[in-house]
């Protein structure tokens, strides 16, 4: 007797739904034999699994859309949270204390980085769409930090206008109000 492929694919899900503990408790005893058997057979698994892909492109991406539409709230909360660690470690090689360098702001939500001597629109353009976010520019190691420092958003407004117009006689004060 001889099972259809959805017949053959039921019998496994019900297998795998009662076995479930049995089968990883197997996987953990056997854990550095299984790796081994992936690092010597790297490259014949990772070209089986790129025939694979290729064959069950199209299968692949309508699954994978599915998951990011059912899945969407969640995956916008990782990306932000992702991006936030990203962030604060790119502002930190610029400058360690993370403090606006004109009024001493400490709060990262509000700093940016700021380019010295001006040229960051240049510096955007130039780079085109490769790489447009300065932030993942400067984590990459794509970019030095030498003429970049750290202002607050209203700082870094100011440097731009004094660098347009000239001195402006406009300060910003960092009052910090304890809690």
């Amino acid at each position: 007797m001889t099972l259809s492929d959805e017949e053959r694919k039921a019998k496994r899900r019900e297998y795998e739904a009662t076995h479930k503990e049995l089968r990883a408790a197997w996987r953990d005893s056997h854990k550095e034999e299984l790796a081994a058997y992936r690092e010597k057979n790297k490259e014949e698994l990772n070209r089986k699994n790129r025939e694979w892909y290729q064959k069950n492109k199209e299968k692949v991406c309508l699954r994978t859309n599915k998951y990011f539409k059912r899945n969407l709230t969640k995956y916008s909360e990782y990306k932000k949270k992702s991006y936030g660690k990203i962030r604060l470690e790119s502002l930190s090689k610029v400058d360690p204390s993370l403090k606006c360098a004109n009024c001493g702001c400490d709060d990262t939500r509000f700093l940016e980085v700021n380019h010295i001597k001006g040229g960051g629109v240049k510096e955007h353009k130039k780079r085109g769409d490769e790489m447009r976010n300065m932030i993942l520019v400067i984590r990459s190691g794509k970019r030095s930090t030498e003429d970049l420092n750290l202002l607050c958003r209203a700082c870094n407004s100011l440097d731009h206008l004094e660098r347009v117009y000239g001195k402006t006689g406009l300060s910003v004060v960092w009052d910090k109000k304890e809690d």
